[in-house]
């Protein structure tokens, strides 16, 4: 696939950002050459059984680049990398099988100079977002640092911050940033496939604030001027929800093969979609990082209150409306397969045999789970069904303190237990992060949450020797 352009950039870092592996420091301390400026901003020193293996990499470089191994120090605000951009096919998919070509995914690949970890990350957006640049077309608010009227959901955060795009290319990451099919820079639908009647508008902003960005605080409400922008940066979901997960799977699928094996983070939706691309390419998919997605299984945890309030709750509902194969509206490859009735997705009949079940969770609480022996006792069932291409590889689960999702993201991790996938649930009170909503990777302490993930990462995948990319 031709690129469409190449570029350096030193703009989505950190000055201050809590790392285990920070790239800076590994070369910023295998010298000892250095200046009394130097000393003031001298980060600690790395790790004495790191610093052999970045000086044995340097050995192995060809004459002409050795002289550039000497101490890399980052931009104070960035980190040095090369982006790329490209785009990927989308296809609509019939019986499982590529159709006809339905659009395409635009694709960003970000470089940092040293690539020391063995696999590269994905990141996949949710609804109404992109991970691209959106235009805000708002005022700078003076005093705020780095403010632009710009916001990417990856890369750079409402509050002018960098997001986590920039962290991960910090610590050595190959980085993909997407754009799902019909959102963003990856609108090449036609007028025959857009229909008024399948839109799904932005939301309001107050139900944004109440049930998103002002769950624990007074700040992220309409008129905030970090909320504005974020706000600003919200497009309308042009597709039905089964097209756009047919749409994500293709394109996702098709990255993967260009990719090689990667990590796969997602946001809300984006989690979804992770889900079905590793149905797809379970060979390509080294682990899923699902932040809070799209749930619960098979039902809502949404009610209603005095005056029409929006209420969640962990007393789960069977709706067959929403999410009919467990973690997606479209087919998944279970074991036994599952009997398909309608190919759209769109009538009210279950595709799994579920049903409401108690449980025990904080307190009473119920889900919607596969029927089997240990939750019916009306006659013997057959063992729950198994999504076996999500098998092969780990997955987790992360939700926050202050979310929505922290009444009912424990369904979801069930329903995928039942059907035998490997899934950790990983609530960041536990690990003293407190107070995030939903938007965890746009919110003050990101960069915590980021760090988090990283140490999560390279336990399972121990860094490498460093790469030179630029």
């Amino acid at each position: 696939m031709p690129k469409r352009r190449t570029r350096a950039r030193s703009g989505t870092g950190s000055e201050n950002r809590p790392t285990t592996r920070s790239l800076s420091r590994m070369a910023q301390d295998t010298s000892d050459q250095n200046t009394e400026s130097d000393a003031a901003t001298k980060s600690p020193p790395i790790p004495v059984s790191v610093a052999p293996a970045v000086a044995a990499a340097a050995a192995n470089y060809p004459p002409h680049l050795q002289p550039f191994m000497a101490p890399i120090r980052q931009p104070e605000q960035g980190s040095f990398h090369v982006t790329n951009s490209f785009f990927i096919k989308a296809y609509w998919t019939k019986d499982g099988k590529q159709d006809r070509l339905g659009g395409h995914m635009y694709v960003e690949r970000h470089d940092p100079l040293l690539i020391v970890q063995t696999m590269p990350i994905i990141l996949i957006h949710g609804d109404w977002h992109t991970g691209q640049v959106t235009s805000a077309s708002l005022p700078v608010e003076k005093g705020v640092f780095g403010l632009s009227t710009h916001t990417k959901v990856w890369t750079t955060k409402p509050d002018g911050g960098p997001g986590w795009a920039g962290y991960f290319i910090y610590q050595g990451y190959r980085v993909y940033i997407v754009d799902l099919p019909a959102c963003g820079r990856s609108n090449s639908l036609t007028g025959s496939q857009v229909h008024v009647a399948n839109q799904s508008p932005v939301p309001s902003k107050e139900l944004i604030a109440r049930d998103i960005t002002a769950t624990r605080s007074q700040t992220g409400k309409p008129d905030d001027a970090t909320f504005e922008r974020y706000y600003a940066s919200l497009v309308p979901l042009l597709l039905r929800k089964v097209d756009r997960q047919r749409l994500a799977q293709s394109a996702l699928g098709e990255l993967l093969e260009h990719t090689g094996p990667a990590i796969l983070i997602g946001e809300g939706t984006g989690a979804n979609m992770a889900w079905l691309a590793t149905d797809l390419k379970p060979n390509l998919v080294a682990h899923v990082f699902a932040v809070e997605p799209a749930g619960p299984p098979c039902g809502t945890a949404l009610g209603y209150g005095i005056g029409g309030t929006r209420r969640f709750s962990s007393y789960i509902r069977f709706d067959p409306s929403v999410r009919a194969y467990g973690v997606a509206d479209i087919p998944m490859q279970y074991e036994p397969p599952v009997v398909e009735d309608d190919t759209d997705g769109d009538n009210d009949r279950p595709k799994l045999d579920v049903l409401p079940t108690y449980m025990l969770h904080e307190g009473a609480a119920t889900c919607v789970m596969q029927r089997c022996d240990e939750n019916s006792h009306t006659r013997p069932f057959d063992p729950p069904r198994r999504l076996v291409n999500l098998q092969p590889m780990g997955h987790t689960i992360i939700t926050s303190q202050a979310s929505s999702h922290s009444t009912y993201d424990w369904a979801t991790v069930k329903f995928l237990r039942q059907a035998g996938v490997r899934v950790e649930s990983k609530r960041l009170e536990e690990y003293g992060v407190t107070g995030n909503g939903h938007l965890m990777f746009l919110e003050e302490n990101s960069d915590e949450i980021a760090c988090l993930l990283c140490i999560w990462i390279t336990t399972l995948f121990p860094p490498l020797q460093p790469i030179l990319t630029a």
